[in-house]
């Protein structure tokens, strides 16, 4: 009797599920008559097209195959309306929840891997990777020995993933081995056009990734050609999109710009913010490299209002923002700036937590799965193959070894450079002492660092009595904070020859001149940033500018020579002390 009752609940549940899934929907006259067959063509003709008229179909399939009481029709419905859902930025969960708790207990060569594998990709788009992939391992699973069309399509699912954490050669095996069978699937009865396009464009973003755009772009042609052959237009505008991609990274601005203002339209219908701030990151990018430099930023400004709508960020656009700030750090416009300042951190936090954790959640549940299973294999084959087996062991020992040392090391690294930052903290710089510095983890001391015996001075007295007063003005005055200053030119300002200045810096200061200027610069910007909060939400770019270096790599090279840490990890404690 109590099974007879749970039987009944879970029935009177599903319905309710079916009719709050469909509610205020009605099939309209046009398809009424029409039957599965008809629909699902139509569907997968609009599908990342015209993605409203595709939620359209998907509903018509759940009413028929509902009406019908068609299992087969009513899981592919609620699949459907919850991809388009995902695609269009709304809510798709719910419905692929329902597919999950439907087919739980079914044993198809579909289900329940298929509603595993929706769950994943609406997580996917909404950066939530952990969990996407804990679902694309069970939809693996399933599929395995039972339909090679999901196995496969997951390892594509799956390199999407690595693809996000950079990945990428990674990544690029498991698109070609998506690509290699949905190719010889396609001369086939059983061929699957949507699909086989699906692996072209897979296989051509994972070469762009890879820089390698000449490849991506001769898959891109290949798959513009069949989208035209099959009459197939599911996937062209991210081809058009990929040629502006590609061509971009090989200076051909023209077509690059072409590419993306061609993909804008199609990105526009559907709603696609996500592939739109994109568009419009790289022509802002396009145009700040042929100095067009008022253009670059409307562009770039877009891109920030379409991730807005799109509840997403892409870390490709981070540097759009970097733009910005400079920008209107040169206007004038403090309010502005200080906006993009705080969007660069938030972009950063965003990139710095979901990046690492997905990297490290992909090594752990599918790599490391992969490897026991093939060790699984050699063990169960250990009689006729037993070299191979220690070797696989081996190698896998060392590998993990060697990754656990990096790991410890760069730990260290870090650790170092936060004690390093707290000490300059409670640090008065005085004139020409040096920086105290904790002693370097693991780090080569470089001969020249080193104190030698200084060379018996050659300049005249008197002319290295005048230099040293040159030399106290030029730090007075803060001279040093001007950018390209060379001994030559610094030696004819102040009437000198190179000779004498060179010298005179040996003898006076105990270094070369370059060490002797870097010293400056970054004294001074470490007393700067610890009494000026403004400072403190530049970027690093600006700041290197401001204090005379050309870019940031060089300033932070000089920055951590000089004081033992980071600037980054300088100004985060410094930001931190203030809020305690």
């Amino acid at each position: 009797m109590f099974r007879f009752y749970s039987i009944l609940f879970l029935l009177f549940c599903l319905n309710l599920l079916f009719s709050q899934s469909i509610k205020h929907f009605r099939v309209p006259d046009s398809l009424k008559n029409k039957n599965s067959e008809q629909i699902q063509k139509a569907y997968d003709k609009v599908f990342r097209i015209d993605n409203t008229k595709a939620e359209l179909y998907a509903n018509t399939i759940l009413i028929k195959g509902k009406k019908d009481k068609n299992n087969d029709l009513i899981y592919d419905g609620y699949y459907k309306i919850a991809h388009t859902k995902g695609l269009e930025n709304e809510n798709g969960q719910i419905y692929a929840d329902t597919l999950l708790n439907l087919t739980k207990n079914v044993n198809t060569k579909d289900y329940p891997a298929k509603a595993h594998i929706i769950k994943g990709i609406l997580f996917n788009y909404d950066w939530r990777y952990s969990e996407a992939l804990d679902h694309y391992i069970i939809a693996q699973k399933s599929s395995k020995n039972k339909n090679p069309d999901q196995f496969y399509y997951i390892k594509k699912l799956i390199g999407i993933l690595k693809t996000a954490t950079d990945e990428n050669k990674e990544a690029l095996p498991l698109f070609l081995e998506y690509y290699s069978y949905q190719k010889q699937k396609i001369n086939t009865p059983d061929k699957d056009i949507k699909s086989y396009i699906g692996s072209i464009f897979s296989l051509a973003n994972s070469y762009s990734k890879n820089k390698q755009y000449k490849n991506a772009l001769h898959f891109i042609d290949i798959g513009i050609k069949e989208c035209n052959k099959f009459k197939d237009y599911t996937h062209y505008p991210y081809f058009v999109s990929a040629t502006g991609i590609a061509n971009y990274y090989l200076n051909n601005y023209q077509k690059a710009a072409k590419g993306h203002l061609d993909a804008e339209k199609s990105f526009i219908k559907n709603n696609d913010y996500g592939n739109l701030a994109i568009t419009y990151y790289f022509l802002g990018k396009i145009n700040y490299d042929v100095h067009k430099e008022e253009t670059a930023v409307k562009y770039f400004v877009k891109a920030d209002s379409v991730l807005v709508l799109s509840k997403d960020f892409y870390p490709i656009t981070r540097d759009g923002y970097e733009v910005l700030i400079d920008y209107y750090k040169k206007t004038g416009d403090k309010e502005r700036q200080l906006k993009y300042i705080d969007k660069l951190f938030y972009a950063d936090s965003i990139i710095n937590n979901s990046k690492q954790y997905l990297s490290k959640e992909i090594y752990k549940k599918y790599d490391t799965p992969i490897l026991l299973e093939q060790k699984e294999e050699l063990i169960n084959d250990l009689n006729s193959k037993n070299s191979v087996l220690y070797w696989c062991l081996t190698l896998g020992f060392v590998t993990l070894s060697i990754l656990l040392f990096m790991f410890i090391k760069n730990k260290k690294k870090v650790i170092q450079y936060q004690k390093q930052a707290e000490l300059l903290l409670t640090t008065t710089i005085k004139k020409n002492v040096p920086l105290p510095q904790i002693t370097p983890v693991d780090e080569e001391i470089n001969k020249h660092d080193l104190d030698l015996e200084k060379p018996k001075t050659t300049v005249p007295n008197n002319i290295l009595l005048d230099l040293k007063t040159q030399l106290e003005l030029f730090e007075t005055n803060k001279d040093f904070l001007h950018k390209n200053i060379t001994i030559d030119g610094l030696a004819k300002k102040i009437g000198t020859n190179r000779d004498y200045l060179s010298k005179s810096v040996n003898e006076l200061k105990g270094k070369n001149f370059s060490q002797y200027l870097n010293e400056l610069r970054i004294h001074y910007i470490v007393e700067e940033l610890k009494n000026n909060e403004k400072l403190r939400k530049y970027t690093i770019s600006a700041i290197a500018e401001d204090v005379g270096f050309n870019n940031s790599e060089s300033f932070s090279n000089a920055f951590k020579k000089i004081t033992g840490t980071l600037p980054s990890i300088y100004i985060k404690l410094l930001q931190e002390k203030k809020n305690i």
